[in-house]
């Protein structure tokens, strides 16, 4: 078990590096699927260079063909076993199965390499919703909520993950703990509805590569650790990096991302989780009003890391609008060994064998797909 504490006078040894590493921007896509989405939540790709994407505005999950420039509807919407609600990650399993993340019927759905729904898991124990991978016995990573927890909840809103093998459905194990979500302090009842996290905390992340390792990236200080089981974790070098105040602007833009993207219960067929209302500027403003904030943006954004397929773990800065996206490359060792730069616009949405998948929106917000050479 790898516990955050023990590492202290490991870290305390690693003078923070400043040396900036080499930047390679993503300029020319190698191939463009043509078919238009709405919000692409999750991009897995298979070993036949087919590529699944599930579409959680659209509710649905589809098989591209990048070659052929082709796209074939997988699930569709509804409480069917090959339908779909609200789809967001695409996680990988052993072979090229893959597990979807269905987040409307809150449940789990494994499909075959083919594309086909074979199994249905459901997410009745809190946080087996977000699983984020598999080792290499099969057993699923999943995070559990601090909400769930009650008094034996960690302290300073840190976060179990926890091992869960669904074939002997064995009471799940602890393997490490990371710092999650920070919410807000005032808990009290509220007559309108406001932020429950505190905009723009810093925060853990983590994922899990195809190899079954977790790669953990901290925050404080900025550095990625590895826990491979069976051996010693690794714990890469601490990295300084800027960051800047936040405005009144970034807090509005916070706010409307927040709403666009959250599942809220009773919006979904027969009260179960559906898509929030779009709100408008004077909600914003007063939303943004009643809800805490950070004083500075976080080192980096832990929505936007992701394992890559030969093992690095990519770590998107913050996000600016009309600013260049900018992702951290660590290999193996927590060794930052490259910096990528996209077009203004766009997102990683999955870094496969075959190439960075990157979400291109534009103006109207209709998003489309952009396949890069591996830098």
């Amino acid at each position: 078990m790898l516990h955050r504490h023990a590492l202290v006078a490991a870290l305390a040894c690693l003078a923070p590096c400043a040396a900036r590493s080499q930047v390679v921007r993503l300029e020319t896509p190698d191939a463009t699927l043509a078919e238009p989405f709405s919000f692409v939540r999750g991009v897995r790709e298979l070993s036949n260079g087919r590529v699944l994407i599930a579409d959680w505005i659209e509710n649905r999950v589809v098989m591209a063909d990048f070659a052929a420039g082709t796209v074939r509807q997988l699930l569709r919407e509804g409480p069917g076993p090959a339908e779909v609600r609200l789809p967001t990650a695409l996680a990988r399993l052993r072979g090229d199965s893959t597990l979807v993340l269905d987040e409307g019927n809150n449940r789990l759905i494994i499909l075959a390499p083919d594309g086909r729904a074979v199994r249905t898991i459901l997410a009745e124990v809190p946080g087996r919703g977000g699983v984020r991978g598999v080792d290499a016995g099969g057993a699923f990573f999943h995070a559990i909520p601090a909400w769930s927890e009650g008094p034996d909840a960690l302290p300073d809103d840190s976060v179990r993950i926890v091992r869960w093998d669904p074939s002997s459905n064995a009471e799940a194990r602890q393997v490490l703990v990371v710092q999650g979500t920070r919410y807000r302090k005032d808990h009290s009842p509220a007559k309108q509805p406001r932020m429950p996290l505190v905009g723009y905390a810093s925060q853990d992340a983590w994922v899990v590569t195809p190899a079954g390792t977790i790669a953990i990236v901290r925050a404080t200080p900025y550095h990625v650790e590895l826990l491979t089981p069976g051996r010693a974790p690794v714990v890469g070098p601490t990295y300084a990096v800027g960051t800047r105040a936040v405005t009144l602007e970034d807090r509005k833009r916070f706010i409307r991302e927040f709403a666009a993207g959250s599942a809220v219960s009773g919006r979904g067929p027969n009260g179960g989780m559906g898509r929030g209302e779009t709100i408008d500027e004077a909600e914003v403003t007063r939303m943004v009003g009643t809800a805490e904030w950070a004083e500075r943006f976080p080192p980096f954004d832990a929505s936007a890391v992701l394992a890559g397929g030969d093992g690095r773990t990519w770590v998107g800065a913050p996000s600016m609008p009309g600013v260049a996206p900018r992702y951290d490359v660590f290999d193996a060792a927590g060794r930052r060994v490259l910096q990528v730069e996209l077009k203004a616009g766009r997102r990683i949405a999955h870094v496969g064998a075959r190439g960075v998948y990157v979400v291109a929106e534009d103006a109207d917000g209709v998003q489309t797909i952009e396949r890069y050479r591996i830098p």
